[in-house]
């Protein structure tokens, strides 16, 4: 790629109001933060939720901004002087205009497959990577655990990054090779654009539950934002939808006027993909799904039967980007865990510790079903709410937490600027009065990995849910290295 490009060719696309005699400018680089900014780049001003970028155009004046795009009508009083401003209708919709044209919109030169869906987005996306390279295609992939090509690993702040983030990552992908982007897409990046312009080749929609009600609002505007991907499909993409989710059948509905753009799955058979038989053990799912390119054999180590689903929503992708249906087997079979998605800690104890990132009241429900049909001795469950997030789930997953399992020790998540121990309480309210004997709260999260370990014996299986692959714990003003996987470990070996 350029190191410069002209401002005039970075605005395509772009609802601009004014521009003045600026398009010949040339820029080495784009940045939407003011810290970012270096001599040479373009500053795009966006109005936040917490901060304007509009109050920091100065600064980035200062630090060699050659040029300014803001949105009509957010400029600040007083003069910008050293570097011509644009003005445009839509800054937050311009920088992912300006961003995907920088880097030379990437997703024209691959082939980009979105997955949405309150639930199995990261398992979902292990599972297409492994298919694809299976099939011998570069595969990256932008997810909630980390963005990865090739040897390069990026720890994830967001399960989708801002628009200028992913055009960058998504352009270094291409430019060395890469045939297949697999991309865990938010409702929060879908509703603020930072997929906007992103050629979505394979859409797929998993599972709709309450989930990040505290930023929705309301149950239909988190369904709105989720169909948004499918609604701006092209004509020439197909999408994924398991019909078993009351929402995916609506989906269905909508996008059936498009028959050959459509692949459906359920666990039954009034879908284009489904289970011919399948088979749920402690050693994984053995299945057989029937697809319109024959029949797939299956026999993979993820279990329980929300996998089950994430298989079929995978091979539903290999199915519709044509790749062999051996390959398809392959790929499935060859995930051994998904980092925190009930991931085994074996230290040679004679009960089963298992870690999963569960943080919401049907992901907790799933998982724990799929833990009660192993027939443990018993389930000892171990979980938190996060702070500053839906509070409409804390109750609720208390509610599930005590009913499926022996015991229940309620602690801290990521509590972030709330009390934890009021964020406990309210876990503790769910919890129904016959089940209250069941329910102990213990606010350090180290500690009370502990006593689930002690209380665990022969044929139990603990749960660690809630914080998964997450090494960290986020507090008012800190934020703590905190691994469950580790923590449970230095435990065991203990003794």
């Amino acid at each position: 790629m350029d190191d410069k490009k002209k401002l005039k060719d970075l605005l395509s696309g772009v609802e601009v109001v004014s521009t003045g005699n600026n398009l010949a400018v040339e820029v080495s680089g784009i940045a939407t933060d003011s810290k970012s900014v270096r001599d040479g780049y373009l500053f795009v001003a966006i109005k936040g939720y917490s901060r304007d970028g509009h109050d920091f155009i100065n600064e980035a004046v200062l630090k060699g901004a050659k040029a300014i795009v803001a949105q009509d009508g957010c400029l600040p009083a007083g003069d910008i002087s050293g570097a011509p401003v644009i003005l445009v209708s839509d800054s937050r919709k311009a920088s992912a205009d300006i961003s995907n044209n920088f880097y030379n919109r990437p997703s024209d030169k691959a082939r980009v497959i979105g997955i949405t869906g309150t639930n199995g987005k990261t398992t979902v996306s292990y599972l297409c990577e492994s298919i694809f390279k299976k099939a011998g295609f570069k595969t990256g992939v932008v997810g909630t655990i980390n963005y990865r090509y090739g040897q390069r690993l990026i720890p994830a702040v967001n399960t989708t990054p801002g628009a200028l983030e992913l055009a960058q990552i998504m352009g270094y992908m291409v430019d060395n090779g890469a045939k297949y982007i697999v991309m865990e897409v938010s409702s929060h990046s879908l509703s603020q654009g930072r997929v906007r312009g992103v050629d979505f080749k394979t859409a797929v929609f998993t599972n709709i539950t309450p989930e990040h009600l505290d930023y929705h609002k309301t149950m239909q505007e988190y369904k709105n934002a989720k169909a948004i991907l499918f609604k701006n499909l092209a004509v020439h993409a197909k999408a994924v939808l398991n019909i078993d989710d009351v929402f995916g059948k609506e989906l269905s509905a909508e996008l059936c006027c498009n028959k050959s753009a459509l692949l459906t799955y359920s666990l039954g058979s009034n879908a284009d993909i489904y289970p011919e038989k399948y088979f749920l053990s402690s050693s994984g799912v053995e299945a057989v799904i029937v697809t319109p390119a024959g029949k797939i054999n299956i026999n993979s180590r993820l279990v329980g039967k929300f996998n089950l689903y994430n298989i079929l929503a995978a091979a539903s992708v290999g199915i519709a980007e044509s790749v062999a249906i051996d390959k398809i087997a392959a790929g499935i079979d060859d995930i051994m865990v998904v980092p925190g998605r009930l991931e085994k800690i074996s230290c040679g104890q004679k009960f089963d510790v298992y870690v999963d990132y569960a943080h919401t009241d049907d992901a907790l429900k799933n998982v724990l079903g799929a833990l009660r049909e192993l027939s443990p001795a018993k389930i000892i469950t171990l979980f938190g709410c996060g702070g500053d997030r839906d509070k409409t789930k804390r109750p609720r997953m208390g509610k599930i937490a005590a009913s499926l399992s022996d015991y229940v020790i309620i602690t801290t998540d990521n509590p972030r600027s709330e009390d934890p121990e009021s964020i406990a309480g309210q876990v503790l309210e769910g919890v129904l009065k016959n089940d209250r004997n069941k329910a102990l709260v213990i606010i350090d999260r180290q500690e009370a990995i502990k006593k689930a370990i002690s209380l665990a014996r022969s044929g139990d299986v603990v749960l660690l849910a809630g914080k998964g692959h997450e090494t960290y714990q986020v507090f008012k003003n800190t934020t703590q290295p905190f691994d469950d996987s580790q923590i449970a470990k230095n435990i065991l070996n203990a003794g």
